[in-house]
Protein backbone atom coordinates (compact mmCIF):
# COMPACT_ATOMS: atom_id res chain seq x y z
CA UNK A 1 0.00 0.00 0.00
CA UNK A 2 2.57 2.30 0.91
CA UNK A 3 4.48 1.55 -2.35
CA UNK A 4 1.12 2.35 -4.19
CA UNK A 5 0.83 5.66 -2.96
CA UNK A 6 4.81 6.58 -3.37
CA UNK A 7 4.12 5.70 -6.66
CA UNK A 8 1.19 7.73 -7.58
CA UNK A 9 2.68 10.50 -5.72
CA UNK A 10 5.89 10.31 -8.00
CA UNK A 11 3.61 9.56 -11.00
CA UNK A 12 1.47 12.96 -9.87
CA UNK A 13 4.79 15.08 -9.10
CA UNK A 14 5.94 14.00 -13.11
CA UNK A 15 3.09 15.23 -14.63
CA UNK A 16 2.00 18.19 -12.37
CA UNK A 17 6.10 19.98 -12.69
CA UNK A 18 5.43 20.45 -16.50
CA UNK A 19 2.37 22.28 -15.88
CA UNK A 20 3.49 24.19 -11.78
CA UNK A 21 7.16 25.10 -14.05
CA UNK A 22 5.25 26.38 -16.83
CA UNK A 23 3.27 29.14 -15.39
CA UNK A 24 4.81 30.43 -12.23
CA UNK A 25 7.57 32.54 -12.92
CA UNK A 26 8.80 31.38 -9.71
CA UNK A 27 10.15 27.74 -10.56
CA UNK A 28 11.49 29.38 -14.09
CA UNK A 29 15.52 27.62 -14.52
CA UNK A 30 16.07 29.58 -17.91
CA UNK A 31 15.62 33.40 -16.95
CA UNK A 32 17.95 34.87 -19.79
CA UNK A 33 14.76 36.03 -21.93
CA UNK A 34 13.04 38.12 -19.69
CA UNK A 35 16.11 39.71 -18.13
CA UNK A 36 17.24 41.02 -21.70
CA UNK A 37 17.91 44.74 -23.06
CA UNK A 38 14.01 45.34 -23.61
CA UNK A 39 11.85 48.09 -23.52
CA UNK A 40 9.54 46.81 -20.61
CA UNK A 41 6.12 49.09 -20.71
CA UNK A 42 5.22 48.75 -16.88
CA UNK A 43 9.29 50.73 -16.48
CA UNK A 44 8.53 54.56 -15.94
CA UNK A 45 9.56 56.23 -19.15
CA UNK A 46 10.25 53.06 -20.99
CA UNK A 47 8.14 54.22 -23.78
CA UNK A 48 9.63 57.92 -24.62
CA UNK A 49 12.88 57.32 -25.25
CA UNK A 50 14.03 53.79 -27.18
CA UNK A 51 17.36 52.31 -25.59
CA UNK A 52 20.47 53.10 -27.27
CA UNK A 53 21.40 50.42 -29.58
CA UNK A 54 17.88 48.95 -29.98
CA UNK A 55 16.32 48.54 -33.49
CA UNK A 56 13.36 50.83 -35.04
CA UNK A 57 10.43 49.06 -36.85
CA UNK A 58 11.58 50.57 -39.97
CA UNK A 59 15.17 49.05 -39.77
CA UNK A 60 16.96 52.02 -37.95
CA UNK A 61 19.43 51.66 -35.10
CA UNK A 62 19.29 54.28 -32.45
CA UNK A 63 22.71 55.15 -31.79
CA UNK A 64 21.45 58.57 -30.00
CA UNK A 65 19.00 60.43 -29.18
CA UNK A 66 19.16 63.06 -31.31
CA UNK A 67 18.63 62.20 -34.30
CA UNK A 68 15.74 59.56 -34.40
CA UNK A 69 13.59 62.87 -35.98
CA UNK A 70 15.89 63.17 -38.83
CA UNK A 71 12.93 61.10 -41.11
CA UNK A 72 10.18 63.60 -40.18
CA UNK A 73 12.80 66.60 -41.48
CA UNK A 74 13.27 64.85 -44.36
CA UNK A 75 9.80 64.16 -45.34
CA UNK A 76 8.66 67.26 -44.76
CA UNK A 77 11.07 68.92 -47.25
CA UNK A 78 9.35 68.59 -50.94
CA UNK A 79 12.89 67.70 -52.53
CA UNK A 80 14.13 65.03 -50.17
CA UNK A 81 10.68 63.32 -49.67
CA UNK A 82 9.56 59.85 -50.23
CA UNK A 83 7.91 59.53 -53.99
CA UNK A 84 4.63 58.05 -53.82
CA UNK A 85 5.58 54.74 -56.86
CA UNK A 86 1.66 54.18 -57.15
CA UNK A 87 -0.21 56.24 -59.19
CA UNK A 88 -3.74 57.26 -58.67
CA UNK A 89 -5.98 54.78 -60.97
CA UNK A 90 -9.58 53.39 -60.38
CA UNK A 91 -7.81 50.41 -59.03
CA UNK A 92 -5.66 52.23 -56.55
CA UNK A 93 -8.65 54.82 -55.32
CA UNK A 94 -10.98 51.90 -54.98
CA UNK A 95 -8.44 49.71 -52.35
CA UNK A 96 -7.62 53.06 -50.47
CA UNK A 97 -10.91 53.59 -50.15
CA UNK A 98 -11.34 50.22 -48.92
CA UNK A 99 -8.53 50.15 -46.48
CA UNK A 100 -9.39 54.26 -45.70
CA UNK A 101 -12.75 53.41 -44.45
CA UNK A 102 -11.33 50.25 -42.63
CA UNK A 103 -8.47 51.62 -40.64
CA UNK A 104 -8.93 55.29 -40.98
CA UNK A 105 -12.36 56.67 -41.50
CA UNK A 106 -13.33 55.81 -37.43
CA UNK A 107 -10.89 58.25 -36.58
CA UNK A 108 -10.76 60.76 -39.40
CA UNK A 109 -14.24 60.50 -40.85
CA UNK A 110 -15.34 60.27 -44.52
CA UNK A 111 -16.32 64.10 -44.95
CA UNK A 112 -15.21 67.67 -43.52
CA UNK A 113 -17.69 67.71 -41.10
CA UNK A 114 -16.21 68.89 -37.61
CA UNK A 115 -17.37 68.25 -34.54
CA UNK A 116 -18.46 71.60 -31.54
CA UNK A 117 -14.01 70.61 -30.72
CA UNK A 118 -13.30 71.54 -34.53
CA UNK A 119 -12.32 67.63 -35.10
CA UNK A 120 -13.31 64.90 -37.37
CA UNK A 121 -17.53 64.24 -36.31
CA UNK A 122 -17.10 60.93 -35.47
CA UNK A 123 -18.25 58.33 -33.14
CA UNK A 124 -14.71 58.11 -31.73
CA UNK A 125 -14.04 61.67 -31.47
CA UNK A 126 -17.10 62.41 -29.55
CA UNK A 127 -15.66 60.13 -26.89
CA UNK A 128 -12.79 62.14 -26.48
CA UNK A 129 -9.91 61.22 -28.97
CA UNK A 130 -8.52 63.94 -31.22
CA UNK A 131 -8.51 63.04 -34.56
CA UNK A 132 -8.42 66.08 -37.28
CA UNK A 133 -10.42 66.32 -40.32
CA UNK A 134 -7.88 64.29 -42.89
CA UNK A 135 -8.65 66.74 -45.74
CA UNK A 136 -7.95 70.02 -43.06
CA UNK A 137 -4.65 68.51 -42.18
CA UNK A 138 -3.25 66.49 -44.87
CA UNK A 139 -2.80 69.28 -47.73
CA UNK A 140 0.09 70.16 -45.62
CA UNK A 141 2.04 67.16 -45.71
CA UNK A 142 3.76 65.46 -48.06
CA UNK A 143 2.80 61.59 -49.73
CA UNK A 144 6.00 60.60 -48.01
CA UNK A 145 5.15 62.31 -44.50
CA UNK A 146 1.43 60.11 -44.86
CA UNK A 147 2.72 57.67 -45.75
CA UNK A 148 5.18 57.10 -43.04
CA UNK A 149 2.68 58.51 -40.74
CA UNK A 150 -0.19 55.39 -41.56
CA UNK A 151 3.31 52.93 -41.42
CA UNK A 152 4.34 54.05 -38.00
CA UNK A 153 1.56 55.98 -36.54
CA UNK A 154 2.16 58.58 -33.97
CA UNK A 155 1.45 60.15 -30.94
CA UNK A 156 -2.18 59.15 -30.55
CA UNK A 157 -2.51 57.27 -33.93
CA UNK A 158 -1.62 53.65 -34.02
CA UNK A 159 0.42 52.02 -36.42
CA UNK A 160 -1.27 50.45 -39.46
CA UNK A 161 2.00 49.59 -40.93
CA UNK A 162 1.66 46.13 -39.14
CA UNK A 163 -1.95 45.46 -40.76
CA UNK A 164 -1.31 46.88 -44.54
CA UNK A 165 0.88 46.33 -47.28
CA UNK A 166 3.42 48.92 -49.01
CA UNK A 167 1.00 49.28 -51.72
CA UNK A 168 -2.06 49.65 -49.52
CA UNK A 169 -0.40 52.64 -47.57
CA UNK A 170 0.24 54.09 -50.98
CA UNK A 171 -3.53 53.50 -52.31
CA UNK A 172 -4.93 55.13 -49.29
CA UNK A 173 -2.59 58.60 -49.80
CA UNK A 174 -4.06 58.50 -53.07
CA UNK A 175 -7.26 58.23 -51.46
CA UNK A 176 -6.75 61.16 -49.17
CA UNK A 177 -5.24 63.12 -51.99
CA UNK A 178 -8.73 62.68 -53.34
CA UNK A 179 -10.81 63.40 -50.24
CA UNK A 180 -8.88 66.87 -50.26
CA UNK A 181 -10.28 67.55 -53.66
CA UNK A 182 -13.76 66.52 -52.84
CA UNK A 183 -13.24 68.87 -49.63
CA UNK A 184 -11.91 71.83 -52.15
CA UNK A 185 -15.37 71.44 -54.37
CA UNK A 186 -17.80 71.92 -51.20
Amino acid sequence: MKRKIILLFGLFILIGAGTIFGKSSLFVWITDMYNQKSIKPQEEGSMIDFPIGSVSTDGRIYENYENRFDWLSREMSPKTTTRNPIKSSAESLANGEFKYKTYCAVCHGITSEANEDGFAKTQVNSKGMVAPIISDLSPAFSDGYIYHKIRYGGAVMPPIGIATTSKDRWDIVNFVRLLEKKHDQE
